[in-house]
């Protein structure tokens, strides 16, 4: 079985959740879409005795290139931390939290939020052509969804 979302496809079988972020346009950029349908995501695997694991991973050799920053950048100071960090800090430790042992599959750039979202699973495979990374110094932000409580 296969649900579709806008930013994601969530396969079903023999027990595993397959969950494929489908925003390759963007290098799976994460935008506040993708926190919202992560999250109700993570609501419906949390409600089914029917998963035993899930598995998270990009499409088209890109995990995430992070947050989206056109995104983030057009936002005031307090709709940044009480909607984008407050939001994805929600819905990231929901993911880390899930009942189902959650495996990411790093199939290419993993950087900034993507490599934070990584960061939440219990179990992190990397391909050997993986980049991972976290610019954000480079563009003088911190790592705002816990990278840096969860990467050590």
């Amino acid at each position: 079985m296969i649900q579709r979302f806008s930013r994601f496809k969530l396969e079903f079988e023999h027990k595993i959740a397959v969950v494929t972020m489908i925003r390759s346009e963007k290098k799976n950029a994460l935008d506040m879409t993708t926190i919202e349908e992560l999250e109700s995501i993570c609501r419906l695997l949390n409600s089914s005795s029917e998963i035993n694991v899930a598995v998270l991973t990009g499409e088209n050799g890109v995990f995430s290139a992070g947050g989206d920053i056109t995104e983030w950048g057009e936002l005031s100071p307090d709709q940044f931390s009480n909607t984008w960090l407050r939001e994805g800090n929600r819905t990231f430790d929901a993911l880390a939290q899930l009942r189902q042992p959650l495996i990411a599959v790093l199939n290419g750039v993993t950087y900034g939020g993507g490599l934070e979202l990584a960061a939440c699973a219990d179990l992190r495979i990397a391909e050997t052509t993986c980049k991972l990374g976290q610019p954000e110094t480079s563009i003088g932000v911190v790592a705002g969804w816990s990278g840096t409580q969860r990467l050590v």
